[in-house]
């Protein structure tokens, strides 16, 4: 997993300011091919739709303060944020309660069933609406202006 502490959009395209968790090395700054596609393609509520889901199957995990990371860490845990995650919590219990006693089964064994196939595809359709909806409520990206602290504002 991927410690991220900045998320800069430039005009070349996505950098994270990131370390690999695993490693004590310096945070350093590169291009996401990726989320430069997902941002050239769709724009910022895209990028930020996939930085939830990134958060949300633990690719990454922001550190630090800095507002283009704080951003996503005060959404989820916003009242509306809750909200969100809440409901899709209830979406996937209802789903997995609705699979039988051996389709649940098959699940703890590892096997994959047409059941099983139709309720991942459900659940990656709940997930895929929570991680819109928290874009959708993600505070804009502050915009720093030239010369700002130059003029002393």
């Amino acid at each position: 997993m991927d410690l991220v502490n900045r998320i800069t959009v430039k005009k070349d395209g996505v950098y994270l300011s990131s370390r690999d968790s695993e490693e004590k090395q310096q945070y350093r700054s590169h291009i996401s091919e990726s989320l430069t596609k997902v941002f050239m393609e769709g724009g910022q509520r895209a990028l930020d739709q996939k930085i939830f889901e990134m958060l949300d199957c633990m690719e990454i995990e922001t550190r630090g303060n800095h507002a283009s990371v704080r951003r996503y860490e005060d959404t989820f845990s916003s009242p509306e944020g809750q909200d969100i995650l809440d409901d899709c919590r209830v979406k996937r219990e209802a789903c997995f309660d609705q699979l039988s006693e051996e389709t649940k089964r098959q699940r703890n064994l590892g096997r994959v069933t047409p059941e099983l196939e139709k309720y991942y595809a459900e659940l990656d359709k709940f997930h895929q609406i929570m991680y819109r909806q928290l874009s959708e409520i993600c505070p804009a990206v502050k915009q720093k202006e030239r010369g700002e602290k130059l003029r002393g504002t």
